[in-house]
């Protein structure tokens, strides 16, 4: 039904879509062209649309859902009945017991379970629900039975307690009944039977509570219709009447004791007297000799003796009392006092809290004792003896003002500042021999066994009075151990450290093997030699003193041996790359020969330490220093003998100084003489090569050179190149400067023969075109002195207006199409030209019509001398023979007033045998000054830049050359020298100095005698002001002549170099790109890739020449 009714509306419709039509609308198939599918027509369709059916529907559904929820209320009254089946009754019944409820609170209970039973017996068993009726018989009969069994359980426990109660005052009353018929012979009996008298005098009331309290028990039994024996009823029904005759017997008892109780009562006043005395004396013994009495700690564990003995005595003492003053009660005397016990029995108890708390931290003290060394937990301990103090602080105050009390105190904290020290003796830093001297300072000895090693030998010891000796200890073994470990790190790590042993390769041949890099283990060698020292001078190195001055001295040996291994194999591949080409072997047999021997000594240590790398091992090798120095000896031996080769070659040929060791070592142990090609930009100015003519097997020819920008001189005479590369190298340099006289003598002759000086330029090299010009300007000037001399008083101008002419048809010439060399060519010519006009508009303003005159005098002026038929060069006082120095296409620097003034001052510094110092901000065109006079002078200039790490043997080296070959030696950045350096090289420029000035054509330069060419000049350039430069000592400044450069004139060098490109318009152009520089110097941000300077100028305006 309540399934029905639960889901009636919608059964109804699913039921009737089921229900088939009659036949007149029978069923049909119908199948379509994809799939085939059966449907069955039914009633469904017709009615569940009508409305009648569907109010039918719902009505019924309501009915149902009201029945069910009606019928769910009236079962949840039965909730109040829940307690009823609950599944442990005995279990409820028991806690309800132990609590030990009134008779009220058990009446309420067992009333409300009564209740229940009553309300479930007066239901019905059946109950109607509109269409459906409910059946409760079998539930309420459940019901009901729970509730009886309760009742009974309750029941059934109230009457055993009763029952208990009842025996109990049954078996009281019998005891009470015999005790008073007992006879009094003795003071012991009739003390018992006056005892049980005064209690049941004094218990009258408790007894009728308690006979009360069983009645009201059984009535209640009685009225849950509860059984009761009749035995138990009989007992019950006698109690108030036995009571009554027992009380009655206990009165009439005690009056008939009197003539006996005053018998006794004197024996008791005698044993009182005895009493007294005896605890008298037992106070006097307990406050001298008792366990208060202990004055100190050792002595402690003697008092836990004391207080046994003592405590018994007062036990026996106080049992004694007792029983007296019990007797004095019996016998109504008055209660005796005794104020000598409740003092001792104070003292007592105070003493057993102290004596309490001292046995049981020795108990703890002994537990810690027998735990081993290796399993000490300090924490444990501290926490365990400040629970004990703490615990002693929290007793009253007149116990923690005992004595003893502090006595025990004292030796709490004793023990508990021995505590940290037990943690420092746990350091791992502790050896056996820092456990004897403690020992032998506590004078206690013990096994060391770690099985057998516990704080009992510590707690012995009594640490706290050896606090400063354990500190020192202590220390003593921390850094003990900082040397052992540090001692350990050394060995451990040289143990271990290897070389890295590489292969050498030299092009594509095996060479052996050689140490890589060795910086490491050199930085970890001084490390841990420093650490050594340190070591072996700390007070604490006594146990390892002679394990760190084993390794002092071993580390020591190996820096010894890797150092010279280092240098030994530094000069050993210098040396193998030489020695092992087959060109110097032939030069140097008795070198090569030493060479291989040391080779094959050094390759078999190589290839050993290459097998077992260990730098320990190798370096201790018993032969490896000496075999190490007898091969540095040897190669330096070598070396030395190469040396001097080297400068036997060197002073054959001197420009062999400006080049290096291996260079020189590449042309001499080659056959061809084309090794020789790419080292000439380097020995020569500008020149690329030489051009090399083999003219036959055996026979080459060099017949010109060639400059950088491929322009050539032409020997007049070809040079052989046959035997030693030094010999036909000066035969060169011979017929360079022959060949450049030669050809500078025909240029001044054939100067403007049968055609203009524009043509006349094309037939000769630059350089040489330079100088006849330079010549023949000389002569045009003194030449119009001359005419002006004889009244020609426009002479100077004409001739002014000669060289503009001569100007513009190089300009012309410029703009017209040109190769490259020839364009360098003419702007070169030009600039001087235009410095060479610029003196003459000079001279026109400020009417200078003499020779004599200082501005012409301070000009340098060309003259071809007929003898010695020499072209010379003179500035003032100074003269100077040409060089014939070829330099190629090598341009020329645009010659402003400052410019002249530099050439005035180095001429005249030269002229009187010094050298001259530039010196002024970077980009001022120092250094370009000294090379440009260099070229005008036809003199080879080699530049040298300076730094910190160059020594008194480079610059020596550089020197001799100078000295020998007669070139310039310009020394850029010469103050960032060492200012040690500075002074060896003052007396080197001294001695050449001193040469000069004899005018020797040889002189002992470094201990060795060599040619002085007299064309020599020495110069230095200064940056003043920067980071790192030196001021030099005044032994250098007195060799040079100093010269203050400045910025130069930017507008006038960039409208010359524009003048000498073609541009016509070059002073306007110049002035916009002088302001364009400055201000993008001034406003752009500063980069270091941004330059804006004079050569970043030159560079664009050499650049706007080709490209126009």
């Amino acid at each position: 039904m309540t399934t029905a009714g639960g889901q009636g509306g919608n059964d109804f419709e699913t039921s009737s879509a089921i229900i088939p039509t009659n036949a007149k609308h029978s069923a049909t198939t119908t199948s379509s062209s994809t799939q085939e599918a059966e449907h069955i027509y039914t009633f469904y369709d017709d009615i569940k649309f009508i409305p009648d059916i569907h109010e039918i529907a719902a009505s019924a559904q309501n009915v149902v859902q009201n029945t069910i929820t009606n019928m769910k209320k009236f079962l949840l009254k039965f909730r109040d009945f829940k307690h009823l089946w609950r599944s442990d009754k005995l279990a409820f019944v028991e806690k309800f017991f132990a609590k030990h409820p009134s008779l009220g609170a058990f009446d309420e209970e067992v009333t409300k379970y009564q209740k229940n039973l009553d309300d479930l017996t007066a239901m019905n068993r059946l109950k109607d629900f509109d269409f459906m009726q409910l059946n409760l018989h079998s539930f309420l009969n459940d019901l009901t039975t729970h509730a009886r069994e309760t009742i009974n359980m309750f029941n059934r426990f109230l009457a055993d307690e009763a029952r208990a109660r009842l025996f109990e005052l049954r078996d009281k009353l019998d005891e009470y009944e015999k005790n008073l018929k007992l006879s009094t012979d003795t003071l012991e009996d009739l003390k018992f039977v006056l005892r049980t008298i005064a209690e049941i005098q004094s218990q009258s009331d408790l007894i009728e509570a308690k006979t009360n309290d069983v009645k009201d028990k059984y009535n209640l039994l009685e009225s849950y219709h509860y059984k009761v024996t009749d035995e138990e009823r009989a007992i019950l029904l006698s109690l108030k009447r036995r009571w009554d005759e027992i009380f009655l017997n206990s009165k009439h008892r005690d009056v008939n004791l009197k003539r006996v109780k005053s018998r006794f009562t004197e024996i008791t006043l005698i044993q009182l007297d005895r009493l007294r005395k005896s605890i008298i004396a037992f106070a006097e013994k307990f406050a001298k000799f008792g366990p208060g009495s202990i004055k100190i700690a050792d002595e402690l564990s003697q008092g836990l003796k004391l207080m046994k003995i003592y405590r018994d005595e007062l036990t026996k003492i106080e049992a004694e009392k007792q029983e007296l003053t019990n007797a004095e009660k019996l016998f109504n005397l008055p209660i005796s006092s005794y104020p000598e016990l409740y003092v001792v029995q104070k003292e007592m108890k105070n003493l057993e809290k102290l004596y309490q708390l001292y046995e049981s931290q020795i108990k703890a003290r002994q537990v810690w004792s027998e735990t081993l060394w290796r399993d000490l937990d300090v924490q444990l301990l501290v926490d365990g003896i400040e629970n004990f103090i703490k615990e002693l602080k929290k007793m009253p105050r007149e116990v923690k003002g005992m004595p003893l009390a502090k006595l025990i105190e004292t030796g709490m904290k004793e023990f508990r500042e021995s505590l940290p020290l037990m943690l420092d003796l746990k350091n791992e830093a502790l050896r056996e021999r820092h456990w004897r001297t403690l020992m032998k300072e506590t004078s206690i000895e013990f096994d060391m066994n770690p099985e057998s090693f516990t704080l009992e030998n510590l707690f012995q010891m009594n640490l706290q009075r050896f606090n400063d000796v354990i500190q020192n200890i202590v220390t003593s073994a921390t850094k003990e151990l900082q040397i052992e470990k540090g001692v350990r790190e050394v060995v451990d790590a040289w143990e271990k450290v290897k070389f890295n042993v590489v292969k050498y390769v030299k092009g594509n041949q095996d060479r052996g093997y050689v140490l890589g890099a060795c910086d490491e283990v050199l930085q970890q060698l001084d490390d841990h030699t420093m650490a050594l020292q340190g070591m072996a001078g700390s007070r604490y190195i006594g146990p390892f003193l002679k394990t760190v001055q084993e390794w002092e001295k071993s580390l020591s040996h190996i820096a010894e041996v890797i150092e010279l291994w280092i240098n030994v194999q530094r000069k050993w591949t210098y040396l193998e790359g030489i020695f092992v080409s087959g060109d110097i072997r032939s030069q140097l047999p008795e070198e090569a020969k030493k060479f291989d021997e040391k080779n094959k000594l050094f390759k078999s240590i190589m290839a050993d330490t290459y097998r077992d790398p260990l730098i320990k091992k190798q370096c201790h090798v018993p032969s490896r220093l000496p075999d190490l120095e007898s091969i540095f000896v040897g190669l330096e031996r070598c070396q030395k003998s190469l040396n001097d080769y080297l400068d036997s070659k060197r002073n054959a040929f001197p420009r062999f100084f400006f080049i290096s060791d291996d260079e020189l070592l590449s042309i001499l142990g080659s056959a061809e003489p084309s090794a020789i090609q790419e080292h000439m930009i380097k020995m020569f100015d500008n020149i690329a090569s030489l051009r090399l003519i083999k003219v036959s097997d055996t026979i080459t020819q060099a017949q010109a050179m060639i400059s950088a920008e491929k322009e050539e001189m032409q020997f007049k005479q070809s040079v052989v190149t046959e035997g030693r590369v030094e010999d036909w190298m000066t035969k060169v340099l011979e017929e360079m400067r022959r060949t450049n006289r030669l050809i500078t003598k025909e240029a001044v002759y054939y100067y403007r023969f049968r055609k203009t000086r524009a043509s006349w330029m094309y037939n000769y090299q630059g350089m040489v075109v330079l100088a006849a010009n330079q010549i023949w300007w000389s002569w045009e000037v003194e030449d119009t002195f001359n005419k002006v001399a004889k009244g020609q008083k426009m002479a100077m101008k004409n001739y002014a207006k000669q060289l503009n002419t001569q100007i513009e048809e190089v300009v012309a010439e410029i703009r017209n199409p040109l190769a490259s060399n020839d364009r360098k060519k003419f702007n070169t010519v030009l600039i001087i030209d235009v410095h060479a006009k610029d003196i003459i508009d000079a001279f026109v303003r400020d009417s200078i019509l003499d020779a004599r005159e200082f501005e012409w005098e301070s000009q340098l002026r060309f003259y071809w001398v007929n003898e010695p038929d020499e072209l010379m060069i003179r500035q003032c006082t100074g003269e100077f023979g040409y060089g014939y120095e070829y330099m190629g296409l090598n341009g020329r620097l645009v010659i402003t007033p400052l410019t002249d003034r530099i050439y005035l001052t180095i001429t005249q510094a030269l002229s009187m045998y010094l050298g001259c110092a530039p010196a002024g901000p970077a980009g001022t065109g120092k250094t370009e000054s000294v090379k440009d006079l260099a070229k005008a002078l036809g003199i080879l200039c080699v530049v040298t830049n300076c730094g910190e790490g160059m020594d008194s043997l480079a610059i020596g080296k550089n020197l001799n050359g100078l000295c020998q070959s007669g070139a310039w030696g310009c020394f850029d950045e010469f103050n960032r020298i060492d200012a040690s350096v500075l002074s060896v090289i003052s007396s080197q420029l001294k001695t050449i100095q001193q040469g000069l000035i004899t005018k020797a054509k040889r002189f002992v330069f470094e201990g060795v005698e060599i040619d002085l060419d007299s064309r020599v000049g020495a110069f230095i350039t200064m940056n003043p002001g920067y980071a790192g430069r030196t001021e030099l000592p005044e032994s250098i400044k007195a060799l040079f002549r100093p010269v203050v450069v400045i910025v130069p004139d930017l507008q006038q060098i960039c409208e010359i170099m524009l003048f000498s490109e073609g541009f016509s318009l070059a002073k306007m152009l110049a002035k916009k790109m002088v302001v364009l520089y400055k201000l993008s110097r001034e406003q752009l941000s500063k980069q270091y890739h941004y330059d804006f300077g004079l050569r970043a100028l030159k560079s664009v305006l050499v650049m706007a020449g080709e490209l126009k």
